[in-house]
């Protein structure tokens, strides 16, 4: 675009006024080289204009007479931009009136051209005699030239206004409009260089302009411009625009006459144009995108789809999903700018950490830029964690749910994943490291894409690593895809800034600080949303003339710098069932005091804990103990429940009225999200209210104050009511023998049969056994009930819902707390006998709910519980087992792994088991062998080498010895932490010592005359020591034991040989 070549003070750029300083000689330079510029441009799209132009500009340079013709120039720019734009974007072919136009414009060209030789043409004398004359006559051909553009154009507008419905009268309209919006931009800026007055503005008008002009660029090259599918979008935008264009002359003529001291409301409004220019292009764009994801997604053949979808993955972790909201327009423009700055700049470093503390607004900036980049066609992927969901808090989720994104989005990346998953399905298993590896880094070196990644609230994963996991992984793999930036929000938790403080990431992070930011930019913002939500509370509720400045300076002062007190405070105002203006007089006078979230303390004038408890007052009026009880069972509830469910479910959960549970929810909504549609999940406002309300030091009212420990042995006993009340045999009414995947109606059998509370109470029930406190008998009495009558009937639901692997996992919980808590040896041998159950036959009742009788439970030991218990609600018909059958629970189970297993060794929580192969390391669950993540070896084991796997005593981290190479990994990242030959040999030991400074291996020198050798390896350092104690007087093998940070080998013989 010709726009590119404008110099600073020309076509409404910004720029510095140091032209006054300049010499002579420099001004005319710096005008003839725009000139030259132009025309040396144009010779490649219209010619007789470089012809002209050459004249002119030597005429500039001959006459010395800059100053009378630089503002021509700078009209004479933006029209000159706009002639390039209309001759490039249209074709003469089949359209005579177009050749007529174009012909008229050379001919008043050549005019221009001739009169500048004749003019050049002059001798010295007569040019001395004549200068002044000749001078304003160069100044006359400058005009001529923007007449003649104009008239040119001026007819393109008339077949735009005559010809609507023929593409080339469209495109002109739109031109029209688009020239309009250019010019209101370049004359505004114009304006307020000239007051040297509102930078912002001024910036704000060239960044939105620069975008549009971009768009119009774009379109113009864009062979189906009108495309039928697109025409509506393309009509609202320009009809957006034509408004937009109509308001602004007004608004110019207005500033322009009466000058800029008198109009500063009206200078606002400029910005407020450029703000409703850029939403409307945003608009505009990502109805375009939408567009083109449904026809790639349409585009995907059936078999990969199919492949894609059985990927697990979080589902509604993208953000498109839920109800989030982006920034009010006109606020967080600073950090907005800087953001959208670096997402433009793929020179700057590929990763923007949003560092804010609870409150300040990521989350909404996230969906902001989420939308912004998804508008400009460079987002590939997103994933918004969320404590809420249970799915959404999984670190394993991040990369296969990423690559899910990415495949829909690129076909490219999608034609190198899909094979990937078919060869490898439990991919998706594997450790983070191999996550990011395979389905992610992958794809995208082979697509060479230029894309950006937005992972919002980091912080909200469970994540037990002192450095989170992510940002491990992140920093090994960022500098392989150079074209790839990832836009991460988070708190500043020490997990979360120790992960960018890792030397892999440090220079390649850009750190934005959100609660650093000036306090008076923050208050600017908060304030310009109070105004802006308080008017529309008063237009919805009828109220005039409120509210007060002042109102808005207490509520701005009292929040503090966090966006969600005025969030709160509006949600109080709008739904309440009070006047608004008692509400807020009632919120102004709510007590200050400190506050204090987690362990950050926030401004000691921010007043949020007031302000959730004099809400929460509000609500619910005084102290009433039988309804203070049933308002702690719904909120609490939908704060501490695994998974978010809606009004029917939860009253179904609680054991509470329907009616009343609407009521309760409806009094608290300023603090939930809570829908009219009773279909939709209930969630907390904000993360800061669960903290608020669990939190006895911030939550100092009793009739409020939520323990968690009581409550989950509350969720614990209703979850257990709700299925032993719910839970029948054959509760689908499935077929004999029939596989789930063969029942086509299955979903709607679900849907119709279980309840959400129902799905969910099978499926977290076992959850809220973790942490409990309080008298255990009401818990215990249903439990009997479900273990003795409901058991088969539960195994038939976590069936069908694909959730057995989670069904193991529950009974260990369970045995944990029968052990720990509740003493019920009864008890607790029957969930022993039934978690073998379960883990023995998981693949069977994994695939067919009716299998848990046919198969599971005919095959089960004679003397297991389970059978005495539930035998007899076999069908009589079905065929039995005879013969064969054990008496026991007895022998080991069949691990199901491809792979021979060389080693084995179990976590020192006993939870995890570790078995390696000859390529990799596979941890499993040691109860549902579930495997939970997959470390490969650089190198294959050779055949015949020993093999040796020891834990860290804190479990995090796990040693490989194969022959004499040492493999040290994270287990929750994957990633190898340190590989290096380190001793050892035939017959080997290996062991951590307790403090996990440094690694024993034990090896033989000549185990014919018993000669050994101990290597000390040093995890830090790497530096291997090695020590010969000498002869062993038995054959027993001798192995290392830890002992702080020494070993002792121990033998039947020798126990006292001790090094460090």
């Amino acid at each position: 675009m010709l726009g590119k070549l404008r110099p600073r003070g020309f076509g409404g750029t910004s720029g510095s006024n140091s032209d006054h300083s300049r010499s002579k000689k420099q001004r005319i330079a710096d005008v003839t080289k725009i000139l030259l510029s132009i025309a040396k441009e144009s010779a490649d799209w219209f010619p007789p204009l470089e012809s002209a132009l050459g004249g002119v500009t030597a005429l500039i340079e001959r006459y010395e007479q800059p100053e009378d013709v630089k503002d021509k120039i700078r009209d004479l720019t933006p029209q000159l931009d706009r002639l390039k734009q209309t001759i490039t974007t249209t074709t003469t072919e089949g359209d005579p009136e177009e050749v007529g136009r174009r012909e008229e414009l050379t001919s008043a060209l050549k005019e221009i051209e001739k009169r500048s030789r004749e003019l050049l043409a002059k001798g010295t004398v007569t040019r001395l005699v004549n200068k002044k004359g000749d001078s304003r006559e160069v100044a006359k051909l400058v005009e001529w030239f923007g007449e003649a553009i104009a008239h040119y154009r001026a007819s393109e507008k008339s077949l735009a206004a005559t010809s609507e419905t023929h593409p080339r009268g469209q495109i002109l309209q739109q031109q029209a409009i688009y020239d309009q919006i250019a010019d209101l931009a370049s004359s505004f800026n114009t304006l307020l260089k000239l007051h040297e007055k509102s930078p912002g503005v001024k910036n704000k008008l060239d960044s939105v302009m620069e975008r549009l002009d971009r768009l119009c660029s774009e379109e113009g090259n864009d062979d189906g411009l009108w495309d039928e599918n697109d025409h509506e979008h393309r009509i609202k935008l320009f009809n957006t625009l034509r408004l937009i264009g109509d308001n602004g002359d007004v608004l110019y003529n207005r500033i322009n006459s009466q000058g800029y001291k008198e109009c500063q409301d009206d200078i606002q409004a400029a910005s407020a144009m450029a703000d409703d220019i850029r939403d409307a292009v945003t608009d505009y764009q990502m109805a375009q995108q939408r567009a083109m994801y449904d026809i790639n997604r349409r585009l995907i053949d059936s078999a990969d789809l199919s492949v894609l979808n059985s990927c697990r993955r979080a589902r509604g972790a993208g953000y498109k999903h839920g109800d989030r909201k982006g920034c009010l327009g006109g606020t967080r423009e600073a950090v907005l700018n800087d953001i959208e700055s670096w997402a433009r700049d793929f020179e700057k470093p590929p990763i923007f950490w949003l560092n804010g503390l609870a409150g300040t607004g990521k989350s909404t900036i996230a969906q902001t830029i989420s939308e912004q980049v998804f508008a400009n066609g460079l987002l590939g992927a997103s994933f918004f964690c969320s404590r809420d969901f249970e799915d959404r808090n999984d670190l394993r989720l991040i990369f296969p749910t990423l690559a899910f994104q990415l495949a829909h989005k690129y076909p490219t990346f999608r034609s190198v994943l899909v094979p990937l998953l078919r060869s490898n399905p439990d991919i998706a298993y594997e450790s983070l490291m191999n996550q990011m590896g395979e389905l992610v880094v992958k794809p995208l070196k082979s697509t060479d894409v230029w894309t950006i990644i937005v992972i919002d609230a980091l912080d909200e994963c469970k994540d037990e690593e002192p450095q989170s996991a992510i940002l491990s992984v992140l920093g090994r793999f960022v500098e392989q895809i150079p074209k790839v930036k990832f836009f991460i929000t988070g708190r500043p938790e020490p997990r979360i800034k120790d992960g960018f403080r890792l030397p892999l990431l440090v220079d390649s992070t850009n750190v934005f600080v959100l609660h650093d930011v000036q306090p008076s930019l923050i208050n600017s913002d908060i304030r310009l949303f109070l105004k802006h939500e308080l008017s529309e509370v008063a237009r919805r509720r009828r109220v005039e003339g409120w509210p007060s400045d002042e109102h808005i300076n207490v509520l701005c002062d009292r929040a503090g710098g966090l966006f969600v007190y005025a969030v709160a405070a509006i949600k109080f105002l709008d739904t309440s069932t009070l006047l608004p203006e008692r509400q807020l007089d009632a919120i102004v006078n709510f007590p200050e005091h400190t506050v204090h979230e987690g362990k950050t303390r926030f401004s000691p004038k921010t007043t949020l804990d007031s302000l959730y408890a004099s809400i929460l007052k509000a609500a619910f009026g005084e102290e009433n103990p039988e309804v203070d009880s049933k308002v702690r069972s719904t909120i609490g509830a939908i704060v501490e429940l695994v998974n978010p469910l809606p009004p029917p479910a939860i009253a179904e959960l609680t054991g509470l009225d329907s009616r009343e549970v609407t009521q309760f929810l409806t009094l608290g909504q300023s603090l939930l999200a809570f829908d009219k549609d009773s279909s939709q999940p209930v969630k907390p406002f904000h993360k800061s209210f669960p903290d608020f309300i669990t939190d006895p030091s911030r939550c100092t009212d009793t009739r409020f104050l939520i323990s968690p420990k009581i409550l989950h042995l509350e969720l614990a006993m209703n979850c257990l009511r709700v299925m032993n009340d719910g839970l029948e045999w054959n509760l689908l009414s499935l077929p004999d023998y029939v596989l789930n995947s063969e029942v086509e109606d299955l979903q709607t059998r679900i849907d119709d049969r279980i309840s959400d509370a129902l799905q969910y109470a099978c499926q977290s029930w076992h959850s809220h056994f973790t942490e409990t406190e309080g008298d255990v008998a009401g818990v215990i009495s249903h439990l009997r009930v479900f273990l003795e009558e409901k058991f088969l009937a539960w195994l038939e639901v976590v069936s069908v819902l694909g959730a057995v692997r989670g069904a193991i996992a529950g009974l260990e919980q369970l045995i944990g707390w029968l052990q720990e808590v509740s003493g019920n040896e009864e008890l607790l041998d029957i969930a022993r006998d039934y978690s073998h159950f379960v883990a023995v036959f998981s693949e069977p009742i994994s695939v067919s709910a009716t299998h848990i009788y046919h198969s599971a439970l005919e095959l089960s030991p004679l003397s297991s519980i389970v059978r005495k218990r539930y035998y007899c609600q076999r069908h009589t018909s079905l065929p039995r087992v005879i013969v064969g059958l054990g008496e026991s629970w007895e022998g080991g189970i069949v691990i199901p792994s491809k792979n021979r297993c060389l080693s084995y060794t179990w976590s020192p929580c006993g939870q995890f088991i570790a078995m390696q192969s000859r390529e990799a390391v596979e941890i499993r669950d040691s109860l549902s062998f579930e495997l939970l993540s997959t470390l490969k070896l650089t190198e294959p084991t050779p055949d015949k080498v020993t093999s040796l796997l020891a834990y860290s005593t804190d479990g995090r981290f796990i040693a490989s010895l194969s022959g004499t190479s040492l493999v040290i990994w994270d287990i929750q990242t994957g990633g190898v932490t340190e590989e290096t030959d380190c001793g050892g040999g035939e017959n080997a030991s290996l062991e951590w010592s307790l403090d996990g400074s440094t690694i024993g291996i034990m090896g033989a020198k000549n185990w014919r005359s018993w000669a050994f050798v101990v290597y000390i390896y040093d995890v830090a350092s790497g530096a291997v020591h090695s020590h010969s104690p000498g002869k062993l007087g038995s054959a027993d093998q001798p192995r290392p034991r830890a002992r702080g940070t020494s070993f002792r080998a121990i033998t039947t013989e020798l126990d006292d040989w001790a090094w460090s």
